[in-house]
């Protein structure tokens, strides 16, 4: 594939699946499930984190081994590659939270990288279709939502206020959104099962960019 213009260029259609496909090779060579909708979530808390999380850090974290990316890909032109779309990635999600949106229709605003399985299975021959809801498919956005709290998890004392910290409610309440899509659909309540997903991922946003506000309005942030 073509190098684009710039390093900072959005990722295309064309370069969003060539990371999938990337991903699949990890999540093929790891021993946790890794995926597109994971990573980006992933991505999406790094941007919006309370400090800075070096390579070093994050891939030992998202991969579940000590040793990061080093040695997963058979060959460095798919390390390579994987590296240049994960960053630029990663510069497009930062970018589209430090925009000064209004609402999420905006074109400067954050679009996560999230699958709609009903939309996909309703594309498919019906045995197929069939086939993948027997195997189980993802409520919409938990993959996303888990990839984002797999961060905030992991660098828990990060995101942990001082005791009696009047900000810890705030906090709380922005990261809902999140446990609530990622939980199992038979923990949720009434209310939360009958909210639409999308209205619980849209919050979810709007947490991202109150998140990384936050962050910085106390001196830290990503």
């Amino acid at each position: 594939m073509s190098t684009p213009n710039t390093p900072h260029a959005p990722l295309s259609d064309a370069e969003i699946d060539e990371l999938a496909d990337l991903i699949d090779l990890l999540d093929e060579r790891t021993d946790v499930p890794i995926s597109l909708e994971g990573v980006d979530g992933f991505i999406t808390a790094l941007a919006c984190s309370p400090r800075a999380i070096p390579e070093t850090e994050y891939f030992p974290v998202l991969l579940d081994r000590e040793e990061g990316l080093a040695t997963v890909y058979e060959n460095e032109a798919d390390e390579r590659r994987f590296l240049a779309l994960f960053a630029r990635r990663r510069d497009e999600v930062a970018r589209a939270l430090s925009a000064p949106i209004e609402n999420l229709a905006d074109p400067r605003a954050l679009s996560p990288l999230v699958m709609d399985w009903e939309a996909l299975l309703a594309d498919l021959p019906r045995d197929e279709a069939t086939r993948l809801r027997a195997a189980g498919v993802p409520p919409y956005a938990q993959m996303w939502a888990a990839g984002f709290l797999l961060a905030v998890e992991r660098w828990e004392g990060d995101w942990t206020l001082p005791d009696g910290s009047k900000d810890e409610a705030f906090v709380d309440e922005v990261l809902d959104p999140y446990y609530i899509l990622a939980a199992p659909l038979e923990e949720l309540s009434t209310e939360e099962r009958d909210t639409r997903r999308e209205d619980h991922l849209a919050l979810a946003l709007w947490g991202a960019y109150e998140l990384r506000e936050f962050w910085r309005d106390r001196g830290q942030g990503a």
